[in-house]
């Protein structure tokens, strides 16, 4: 039972995760967009807005799985 339950606990903490680092990225994009086609290029915005958010996607994903170790083991 109690291995089960890990189970549950770490497919929930694994759909969490994806979501947090989808919503980091979001805004992350978003900045990205403003700053590369505002600063750097008109060309630059999408570019730009994907790397800043695969960035914050990436720093999430990976704070959110450090957590669950750090934890859980």
């Amino acid at each position: 039972m109690a291995t089960s339950a890990k189970a549950r606990l770490r497919e929930k903490f694994e759909t969490e995760r994806r979501r947090a680092a989808f919503f980091g990225f979001l805004p992350g994009m978003g900045v990205g967009i403003i700053v590369g086609d505002t600063w750097i290029n008109g060309w630059a915005g999408l570019p730009g807005g994907l790397l800043v958010g695969g960035d914050a996607y990436l720093l999430v994903y990976g704070y959110e799985t450090l957590m669950w170790r750090r934890e859980h083991g």
